[in-house]
């Protein structure tokens, strides 16, 4: 678990001392753990391609610190790079509103037609922090990465395609849905206590940024009992159409928005139909 008094600096040493431990003292336990990595030192993802997505057979299992993540075999420091390449696009997602949107923009959007000073001022905040809280989910799993001795996986280039504040907000909604289901999807296959507990801790975080914006954007907050688990290749493919270089991608062309691995000409929800506008007040 975490602690509010805790550093960026203290949690990620915290995941680098935890999956060591795991290691112990053996080098060659140490020097296995990096070399079988599926995808440290080259980003999460191949580029451009799905061969990222296999990994050859030639590693044995034989200090268990092997789990099978997904579709491929990997390790607790493919976790966190899986974790950073997510938290990349969503960092990016903010940042480009943050650069391009100011109050005035949300206050004329259909999202929150109607709604007061107060209310806009409360969103406008929101997105503020939320994408503080995403920078600073990118600053603990690079250190993690670091500290491990592998190579953290990199910022890609994206366009998302939001001129406008409403499309910003629908499409966040949804990159925040996935990123929920990403975390749960990936907690089964973490090894580490430690990794465990500050990954359900970001899954918490992206949820609650997750039903604020869905409320904002017109859909219910909490819609499930249980939150759906997404693996790898369904991320991939819901991500993958934001990412026009340097990160995950599956080649297939969308018209930007985030799919289900398809064409879409609308913004989808985490349901996969087209959202809509409602007043927020």
């Amino acid at each position: 678990m975490t602690d509010s008094n805790e550093t960026t600096n203290d949690i990620a040493e915290r995941i680098a001392t935890s999956i060591n431990d795991r290691l112990g003292d053996d080098d060659a336990s140490r020097r296995g753990f990096l070399g079988r990595t599926a995808l440290a030192g080259g980003g999460l993802l191949a580029l451009g391609s799905g061969v990222g997505l296999t990994v050859a057979d030639e590693h044995e299992d034989d200090d268990g610190m092997e789990a099978a993540f997904d579709d491929v075999e990997g390790t607790d420091l493919d976790v966190l790079n899986y974790a950073l390449t997510l938290e990349h696009l969503e960092d990016a997602l903010y940042q480009e509103a943050t650069e391009t949107f100011d109050e005035s923009d949300y206050a004329d959007s259909d999202a929150l037609s109607g709604a007061d000073e107060e209310a806009v001022a409360d969103v406008v905040e929101y997105v503020q922090t939320a994408g503080e809280q995403e920078a600073t989910h990118v600053d603990v799993l690079t250190q993690a990465v670091e500290l491990l001795g592998g190579d953290p996986a990199q910022a890609g280039e994206y366009d998302f395609g939001i001129e406008s504040a409403d499309e910003f907000l629908q499409t966040a909604a949804v990159v925040e849905n996935v990123g929920v289901s990403a975390y749960a999807g990936a907690a089964p296959h973490v090894e580490s206590p430690d990794l465990l507990g500050v990954a359900l801790s970001i899954h918490s975080v992206e949820a609650r940024h997750a039903a604020v914006l869905n409320d904002v954007v017109g859909e219910p907050p909490f819609p499930n009992a249980f939150d759906a688990a997404r693996s790898q290749q369904e991320v991939l493919d819901a991500a993958g159409p934001f990412i026009t270089g340097g990160n995950m991608t599956d080649g297939n062309e969308t018209d930007g928005n985030m799919t289900d691995g398809n064409a879409t000409e609308g913004t989808t929800t985490t349901a996969g139909n087209e959202t809509t506008t409602e007043d927020y007040s």
